[in-house]
């Protein structure tokens, strides 16, 4: 059903008799954004030697390339979510707690029933914030997409019903290209992972979980996923060029670690040699919600050539030319503004202004 298009503070008399109930709400309101976002991203022309990323909040984020590949990684499209120790999450078995209330702060900023030249969607582990039935579902119909991660998630795919051909099982060091973009697998380090009751006991890490560096000839962007600290982000940095670092943290409440702490995600990025961090997942989670000022203290107190960028959601990077901007910001769209015709202050004025 298309959105009813009405402004918000001039509803007119046809409101008055307009039939109204639960489902025309949720089909008229629900995705919050519509799908303004997924039009702006879909007719977007990268430029050559540009690269641009759009954030969904939590670690969900779409590359594209001035080629036109179109990569998604770990979108969530689902809602808040109430997990239990006998379900087998993994936080739930890290601290011995009978169950959590998982609540989602961020809103949808996309309708994942909208995409339709996505080329790759990669799911970092299995998680269903970050392998998510609501999004693969919609790509599996509209879009020609390869579905791509570690065997476990690759199992969610097919269980999904992706199609055989349609999925790619990755482990570190493989690598598939999609036009000017290469993805290239690497080890994570989400120990959290491997704790969940989805995953049997004696599976390794790799067969539960991947991180991901995405190749471009305009830059390279590298996707932790839900990955804890460790030395090995040295040789990942050591070993490749990391541009752009997209790394989850937040506030893990005493207990369990579930996200790293913007201490150590900053630690993470100079261990990348990355040149811009954007912090991710301290946003989505009431349980483990953090701020990204704290991010930015850290990182101009200890690493002063680590430049920091802090999306909002549904926010727009552009790779170098935003490099030194900081934080984004929303369009205030006063470009579009025709002063002449202002009823207020243009040409021919409708409201008589009286000044005291």
């Amino acid at each position: 059903m298309k959105r009813y298009d009405i402004g918000i503070h001039f509803a007119n008399d046809l409101e008055q008799d307009r039939p109204m109930d639960r489902d025309t709400w949720l089909r008229e309101v629900f995705p919050e954004w519509g799908t303004y976002l997924n039009r702006q991203i879909e007719a977007e022309k990268v430029e050559k030697g540009k690269l641009v990323l759009w954030w969904f909040g939590a670690c969900s984020f779409y590359i594209k390339t001035p080629e036109d590949a179109n990569i998604l990684i770990d979108n969530y499209s689902g809602p808040s979510v109430y997990i239990t120790y006998e379900g087998g999450a993994g936080p739930t078995r890290m601290n011995g707690a009978e169950r959590q209330e998982w609540l989602r702060c961020n809103p949808h900023v996309i309708d994942p029933w909208a995409f339709t030249k996505v080329d790759a969607l990669l799911s970092t582990h299995p998680h269903s914030d970050h392998c998510d039935i609501y999004t693969i579902k919609p790509l599996i119909k509209n879009t020609k997409c390869m579905f791509i991660g570690p065997p476990a998630s690759c199992k969610m795919f097919a269980m999904y019903g992706a199609p055989k051909e349609r999925i790619l099982q990755m482990k570190p060091g493989d690598r598939y290209n999609v036009k000017d973009a290469t993805i290239k697998a690497t080890k994570s380090t989400d120990f959290c992972a491997l704790r969940g009751g989805e995953v049997k006991p004696g599976k390794t890490i790799d067969e539960v979980a991947l991180n991901y560096l995405i190749e471009t000839p305009s830059g390279n962007v590298y996707h932790a996923g839900d990955s804890s600290y460790h030395d090995y982000y040295f040789r990942v940095g050591y070993e490749n060029n990391v541009d752009i670092a997209l790394i989850n943290c937040g506030n893990s409440p005493p207990s369990f670690t579930d996200k790293m702490s913007f201490a150590d995600a900053a630690r993470v990025a100079n261990q990348l040699r990355a040149k811009v961090l954007i912090p991710m997942h301290y946003d989505n989670w009431a349980i483990t919600e953090g701020d990204p000022a704290e991010l930015e203290a850290i990182v101009r107190m200890k690493y002063p050539k680590l430049k920091t960028f802090i999306m909002k959601w549904g926010g727009r990077f552009e790779w170098p030319t935003d490099i030194d901007k900081g934080r984004y910001e929303y369009p205030r769209q006063e470009e579009r503004a025709r002063p002449e015709l202002s009823w207020e202050y243009g040409d021919k004025p409708r409201i008589k202004m009286v000044v005291e």
